[in-house]
């Protein structure tokens, strides 16, 4: 039996660990909230303090391990293995994450971005399986995307290729967490989505969102009540306008044969896809998106560890 890969995901919201076979089987996993106000060593030790828990669980060890893969919340230079920035976690700028974790467990390890790397882990587990040219987009508390291009993730020069949250769309828009002015995630994200519920409720809006602790407000709640409260209804509408411009303005450069739509917000369904689907076919060049499809993922809530497996199994493979 090929040896399966430990897989690990860090976000803004939480950190996931994980084993998956070659085949893509998952047989265990766990997860543990994220502290936003942890150092990234501090965000290191409990990120392997969950690994080891979930070991110990199968009764495994790390030397039982083919490769190790990791996902990460932000842009990563991938030939080093550096975090280049995140929006979501402070004083990762310049942490060589990959030399790290592969010295703590001893196991040749790959990382990329979280967008990157679900877009591959669709690609070989998931919705664009069989796929050669993939456009992925994550919509959550952020706004991500990947590209496969060729079989092959494509990073860019610098390895920034995929941006799409911080692409311009809104002159003079609302301001992003880049610190720039009307990105798509400004106006879409999971945090906008809230901020602009938020500013309506403010403004004596009439809503059931008034029923939610306004500190718990989050898109969650948006996107379920977004079927029969007004309010809901038209942040939801003026989401996905958003969206599908930003899908068509992609889909018009790079020519994918799919997208696919992941995160926390893909799982409202047609209460998202549905103005989504409506706006993309307003702005995108016809015959760019001749025969394109526009699915939701299939490796949510996982796609973080799927695509860290992914990573591990196109770019070191089966070392055992």
């Amino acid at each position: 039996m090929e040896k399966p890969f430990l897989v690990l995901d860090i976000g803004g919201s939480k950190l996931a660990a994980g084993v998956i076979t070659p085949a893509g089987s998952l047989l265990a996993e766990g997860t543990v909230g994220t502290d936003r106000t942890a150092r990234p060593n501090e965000v290191v030790d409990a990120l392997l303090r969950l690994a080891e828990d979930v070991l110990a669980d199968q009764g495994a060890a790390y030397g039982d391990f083919a490769a190790l893969g990791i996902s990460f919340g932000g842009p990563v230079e991938y030939q080093s293995g550096t975090v280049i920035t995140c929006h979501h976690l402070s004083g990762w700028e310049g942490v060589r994450l990959r030399e790290l974790l592969a010295e703590r467990t001893g196991l040749p390890a790959v990382m990329d971005n979280d967008a990157n790397a679900a877009a591959l882990g669709e690609t070989v587990f998931g919705a664009a399986r069989g796929c050669e040219h993939v456009l992925y987009v994550t919509v959550s508390t952020g706004i991500g995307a990947g590209l496969v291009l060729g079989g092959r993730v494509h990073r860019g020069a610098n390895s920034m290729a995929g941006e799409l949250g911080h692409t311009h769309l809104v002159p003079y828009g609302p301001r992003c967490t880049c610190g720039r002015l009307g990105c798509l995630e400004s106006v879409a994200a999971g945090w906008a989505i809230a901020r602009d519920v938020r500013l309506a409720l403010d403004g004596g809006a009439q809503s059931a969102l008034r029923s939610v602790p306004r500190a718990e407000l989050s898109a969650r709640h948006v996107a379920e009540m977004a079927q029969t409260d007004e309010l809901a209804a038209r942040v939801m509408s003026d989401v996905g306008e958003y969206l599908g411009l930003g899908l068509a303005r992609a889909v018009n450069l790079v020519n994918p044969e799919i997208v696919v739509i992941g995160g926390g917000l893909a799982q409202a369904g047609e209460v998202l896809l549905g103005p989504v689907r409506r706006s993309f076919a307003r702005f995108v060049m016809p015959e760019t998106a001749d025969g394109l499809r526009i699915v939701v993922g299939e490796l949510a809530p996982r796609s973080g560890l799927y695509g860290a497996a992914a990573l591990a199994l196109r770019e070191i493979g089966d070392a055992g």
